[in-house]
């Protein structure tokens, strides 16, 4: 019965091994810490730090802008939707409640113009880390009018989603993991796109898409940690796209 068995586990074995190119099976022994650590580096590059602060430092002018000139809009949207929180009724608790949900909407919005920002300034950053550290020829498929389509996609479901997990978000602690989650579903795909669709072919692009997700999921969980981070965290939208830059690169380098 075991060598019945053995045969069977030998058999399962080759054939799991065979769907996969010895390129693939080096992608699962991708090691996290280098990415992070070049990636930290690299954030400290002037130009890429001078790149990084000056969009999203206009942003949220602008988004500073609109609060205080519709204020007033914004003060009673955010009172009509707690009026249908019943554990809301003293007003020093209602009033403190709306202005963290203003910040917090604020802060919201700011994450998703930084996503977006990524979209356009994402060539120049990924030119310059390609440059430095890996020299491959660039054969994209890539462009901004696809990179702002994918962005658009996942701010609508990050929109919907965020809609459907409102009541969790004033639950201590379930708010951080939902807040997590919802990060991980805005940048994951946009962030993907922009740090290798310029360099690999599109068959390329699929291979790396489809090979090693849950290493991809870490990096996302990774990027997303770093909105926790009060204010400084809106800033370092680009040290998320250079997470994914050196991750893919690497992994194309690998491929090639």
């Amino acid at each position: 019965m075991f060598a019945n068995f053995n045969i069977k586990y030998s058999l399962y074995r080759d054939f799991k091994c065979a769907q996969y190119t010895p390129v693939e099976l080096q992608f699962n022994k991708t090691n996290m810490l280098p990415v992070f650590a070049k990636s930290l580096k690299d954030f400290f590059d002037l130009k890429i730090l001078f790149i990084s602060v000056l969009p999203i430092t206009g942003a949220a002018l602008v988004w500073g802008l609109v609060f205080y000139v519709f204020s007033a809009q914004i003060d009673n949207a955010l009172s009509s939707l707690l009026g249908y929180i019943p554990f809301l009724n003293n007003a020093w608790v209602r009033g403190s409640v709306e202005l963290v949900g203003g910040v917090f909407i604020y802060y919201e919005l700011l994450i998703i113009t930084a996503i977006m920002i990524v979209g356009i300034i994402a060539d120049w950053v990924v030119d310059r880390v390609n440059s430095k550290s890996y020299q491959l020829d660039k054969r994209g498929f890539g462009s901004l009018s696809g990179s702002m389509l994918i962005s658009l996609k996942s701010n609508l479901l990050f929109m919907l989603l965020f809609v459907l997990f409102l009541p969790l978000i004033f639950i201590p602690l379930i708010n951080i993991i939902v807040h997590l989650y919802l990060w991980m579903v805005l940048i994951r795909t946009p962030l993907f796109y922009d740090s290798i669709a310029m360099y690999a072919t599109q068959a390329e692009y699929m291979k790396l898409k489809k090979s090693n997700r849950f290493s991809t999921w870490i990096i996302a969980l990774s990027a997303a940690s770093l909105f926790l981070i009060p204010l400084v965290g809106v800033f370092i939208y680009v040290l998320q796209l250079l997470f994914f830059t050196h991750y893919n690169l690497q992994r194309l380098a690998s491929l090639r």
